[in-house]
């Protein structure tokens, strides 16, 4: 199963054209959470940047706002029941 990734906004640094990128979330919540860069790129450009301050904040508020499906309880199994037979 593929991880699942973010559209986020972006805007390019030699024009400020704005465009969406697709990043993995597992990707962007570590480098949040380890403080290691972000790349960013807009595809105008084709042009590869490390996520400014502001943009590490939007992505963390994406993150924060993301609905994430937590694994459904575990159901306990009905117990046996013994037969009447004999």
């Amino acid at each position: 199963m593929p991880d699942p990734s973010m559209q986020i906004s972006v805007a390019c640094p030699e024009c400020a054209m704005e465009s969406l990128t697709a990043l993995s979330s597992a990707v962007i919540a570590s480098a949040l959470l380890t403080g290691h860069s972000i790349r960013l790129n807009a595809g105008c450009h084709d042009i590869y940047w490390t996520a400014t301050f502001v943009e590490r904040e939007r992505l963390r508020q994406a993150l924060r706002a993301m609905k994430v499906d937590a694994k459904q309880p575990r159901k306990e199994p009905e117990p046996l029941r013994r037969s009447s037979i004999q």
